[in-house]
């Protein structure tokens, strides 16, 4: 129960329109964007060291439904160098938060 509260704490974060930048350029220049599919993302960085799907709120049956998001996370080589952590979340099959984390910092 208290690591399901802390995920979605997380995932409120993410919404939040304080959250990080929506974009990464990874090593050669390509960039990763919000608004992206996952077939593009797939396409540039490949597939995700690991998936994780999180919902929020339930369905009541009274056309309001909870929300629904899918985190891809990656570890891969930055534009500027050194490696990161990269976590792509996608809302349906847009990309709609990027987070990213210099390894060993």
């Amino acid at each position: 129960m208290k690591w399901l509260l802390i995920t979605l704490a997380g995932i409120l974060v993410l919404y939040s329109p304080t959250a990080e930048s929506c974009s990464f350029r990874i090593s050669g220049g390509e960039l990763i964007r919000c608004g992206m599919t996952k077939i593009e993302v797939m396409n540039k960085i490949g597939n995700p060291e690991l998936r994780d799907r999180q919902s929020i709120g339930v369905n009541t049956g009274f056309g309001r439904s909870g929300k629904s998001a899918e985190a891809w996370s990656y570890v891969v080589k930055g534009d500027i160098g050194g490696e990161y952590y990269l976590t792509v979340l996608f809302s349906g099959n847009k990309v709609v938060e990027i987070e990213s984390q210099q390894v060993r910092r």
